[in-house]
């Protein structure tokens, strides 16, 4: 009986500990009023924001709110989610309420903003359109600009009014809130997401791990490119995460490709005027160098992961030497790291001329529960006391209680002598880093989607064969020569840029996806498996 009884109460004790331990931010008040956010932002940035919203809206507007916020992992994994929801719910009413037919193809062509009049599938996709068909939540906020985008398209997202309720935001030759640079968008023109904080993407270091493997760290850095990356020194000492799981991985990885591909076209710009290659051969060969440095790369992974934020953590704790990371990240360990040590151990570093300054946006979702709540929200996230919170010093005046974020602001007003000192990053210039990069859109990104999945192949499915091809290679210093047959094996690719296009399209599909993927992990294991084969013969 004693044993039972305890058995009971563990148990019982078991069951309640999840909300014993619940933080206090987590527990909702229900008879507040509730905003439903689905983000992937992590705890530190959802505690400042909602804690600031809650005050404001307490002290300014007399209104008690609480946010409940849905996480359901990263930005793919969110967007997923969302067009699930909506497909079900809208097939929901379109069978039962409107009686009519549902299929397959139905449903690919209704969140497909390329959907037109000629289709057959037009009168679903316009009665989608027309509808307040929602999904229970009011707000997406955080992730890339491209996901939003793609939201923007399929009509999930709708007009917030931030422009009829705040014109003078956009006024002028330098609006507070400019619309893109860099070759960047940083909100939507028809109102339909707005970025509220920038992100950058580079390397972060452990300078102690560098120097045990040789490296001089006596001026700063010795990693300063992406392309430092593929160092064979760094094998086994790079950490990288999965581009399929995380839309800002996804994002770094791209803003390498571009960098690639522009010095690569810069190169070949002679040969392209003077009509010996046309402009596509070129645009071949820098997609070529840009796959072929990742190979590098990820064969100097000692691990790849799912989760974007192990890469700086595990950087700081020495288990790993570099990484590829988005700013926020690289900024915010580096700064615990080197308080932790009482030296410079740590850095985070964008590389010159080599990536975008990105915005997070916040977007309103069709069929909101409460959407003049969600635009009282979104204003405020726009305003100055939500901006100060994502770069401010934490305990500073009008900055976060709790957390420091490491972001940058994305009002041109808040880059001002008096809010520099209260800055974590003072020197921040991010209208200057977006003018020193050009972003090629058309060249990357019609691709984000395929890129994700073919460095995910690449990279990770194929990782043991990579690895082993990458090792057997260094290990001969012939076999690195560009054109030895080992190297000619390492850097053959299944497809050229000018294919990209209609691949995409047709990896639109599930059976393309499993299709495609399938014939791209058969191609890089031969190859793999044939670069190392090769290198061992190599005298």
């Amino acid at each position: 009986m004693k044993r039972v009884v305890l058995y009971m109460f563990l148990l019982a004790l078991l069951l309640l500990l999840p909300m014993l331990l619940q933080k206090r931010s987590e527990q909702l008040d229900l008879s507040a009023e509730q905003l439903v956010v689905i983000s992937p932002h992590n705890e530190s940035v959802r505690y400042e924001i909602e804690q600031a919203f809650r005050s404001y809206c307490q002290e300014q507007l007399g209104r008690r709110v609480v946010i409940d916020w849905r996480s359901v992992g990263g930005t793919s994994e969110i967007i997923r989610y969302m067009n699930s929801a909506f497909l079900a719910n809208f097939r929901d009413y379109w069978s039962r309420e409107q009686q009519q037919p549902w299929s397959e193809e139905l449903g690919i062509a209704l969140l497909d903003g390329k959907t037109g009049s000629e289709s057959p599938h037009w009168p679903a996709r316009q009665a989608f359109l027309q509808s307040n068909i929602g999904i229970d939540i009011d707000l997406l906020f955080g992730g890339g600009q491209y996901d939003f985008a793609k939201q923007a398209q399929a009509g999930t997202l709708v007009p917030s009014g931030v422009k009829d309720r705040h014109p003078e935001w956009f006024e002028g030759d330098k609006p507070l809130l400019p619309s893109s640079g860099g070759g960047e968008r940083w909100h939507d023109q028809n109102d339909l997401y707005y970025g509220v904080c920038f992100s950058s993407f580079g390397i972060c270091v452990n300078l102690d791990r560098l120097q045990e493997l040789g490296y001089d760290c006596s001026g700063g850095s010795p990693i300063n490119s992406w392309a430092d990356l593929a160092d064979p020194r760094l094998m086994n000492a790079i950490g990288l995460a999965d581009p399929s799981k995380s839309g800002s991985i996804n994002k770094c990885f791209e803003m390498l490709i571009q960098r690639q591909m522009q010095d690569t076209y810069a190169q070949l710009q002679h040969a392209v005027a003077q009509g010996e290659i046309s402009k596509q051969d070129a645009l071949d060969a820098g997609w070529a160098a840009a796959m072929n440095l990742l190979k590098r790369i990820g064969g100097n992974a000692s691990y790849l992961t799912f989760a974007a934020s192990k890469v700086p953590v595990d950087t700081a704790q020495g288990q790993i030497a570099a990484g590829m990371c988005i700013d926020f990240y690289g900024r915010s360990q580096a700064e615990w790291a080197n308080r932790q040590k009482g030296r410079t151990l740590m850095l985070y570093l964008t590389p010159t001329a080599a990536s975008t300054v990105s915005a997070d946006p916040v977007g309103l979702l069709r069929g909101a529960p409460n959407p003049e709540l969600a635009q009282i929200f979104i204003d405020f996230l726009l305003g100055p006391e939500a901006q100060r919170l994502w770069n401010y010093k934490m305990g500073s005046p009008g900055g976060p209680r709790k957390y420091s974020l490491h972001r940058l602001p994305v009002r041109r007003d808040l880059y001002s002598a008096a809010d520099r000192q209260h800055m974590s990053a003072p020197e921040a210039e991010p209208f200057e880093l977006a003018g020193s990069f050009q972003y090629q859109g058309a060249w990357t990104g019609p691709l984000f989607d395929l890129m994700r999945s073919f460095i995910r192949v690449m990279l990770i499915d194929c990782e043991e064969e990579l690895r082993l091809a990458w090792r057997e290679i260094c290990a001969k210093p012939n076999s690195l020569r560009d054109d030895s047959p080992a190297m000619l094996a390492f850097n053959e690719l299944p497809f050229e840029h000018r294919q990209a296009m209609e691949i995409a399209k047709a990896m639109r599909s599930a059976e393309g996806q499993a299709v495609t993927t399938r014939q791209w992990t058969i191609f890089f294991r031969e190859k793999f498996r044939e670069a190392a084969r090769l290198a061992r013969q190599d005298n």
